[in-house]
């Protein structure tokens, strides 16, 4: 089982391959942000250990203090000067050659699968974690039906035509124009609260001066 600090000692520069890379860094960044941290770890830790080991196996350079080289990278050989003429490459060489490159081909294939299941494992766990923590945070009360209104009121003084956006008076006359109309709105939707009303009609009222101002600037 990895330690939440060895985890987060991982060079992530030194990984070669990016959605492993995606990984590493969104559950990194999720348990900084994380307010329970141990809760964190204990939803995470399976994650953080099929991580480990596809890095340990595929990106082991990224592994701090770990100076093995990747097993991906081919060994260099010393070049050898010879005296002997150089030799025809032969049938049988060449045979030998494309039997390798298969054999390769056909593990990593093979190794792709597993991989695969274990970024699918981190993937599910962290949704789940964000999940439960979205139901720890405090939920927003659903907007009112008197915001609702007082926003489409406003929304409607955006309708204005770029024409006339910049004309004072027909900004001053669409204000007077949709306080009207909300006043009457709620009185035909029989919503009495002075309290509501009042702040509303306030709301839309600061709304336009502003563009009143800015204009009065200009």
């Amino acid at each position: 089982m990895i330690s939440i600090k060895e985890f987060l000692k991982l060079d992530v520069e030194k990984i070669d391959d990016p959605e492993i890379k995606k990984q590493i860094q969104e559950i990194s960044l999720e348990y900084k942000r994380a307010e329970d941290q141990a809760f964190f770890i204990e939803s995470l830790q399976d994650s953080m250990d099929a991580l480990y080991e596809i890095v340990k196996e595929e990106s082991p350079q990224a592994i701090t203090g770990n100076t093995d080289a990747s097993p991906c990278e081919e060994p260099e050989t010393p070049k050898t000067e010879t005296s002997n003429p150089k030799k025809k490459k032969t049938n049988n060489t060449k045979k030998t050659t494309k039997e390798k490159k298969t054999t390769n081909a056909k593990t990593t294939k093979e190794d792709v699968l597993p991989m695969n299941e274990k970024l699918k494992l981190c993937d599910r766990q962290l949704k789940a974690y964000r999940a439960e923590r979205r139901k720890l945070l405090p939920q927003k009360p659903p907007p009112t039906r008197y915001e609702k209104i007082r926003r489409h009121i406003v929304g409607l003084g955006k309708l204005i035509p770029p024409k006339l956006k910049d004309d004072l008076e027909t900004q001053r006359n669409t204000k007077k124009l949709l306080m009207k109309v909300h006043r009457d709105l709620l009185k035909n939707f029989k919503m009495t609260s002075l309290r509501n009303i009042d702040r509303d009609q306030k709301a839309i009222k600061e709304n336009f001066e502003k563009i009143e101002e800015k204009l009065e600037q200009e």
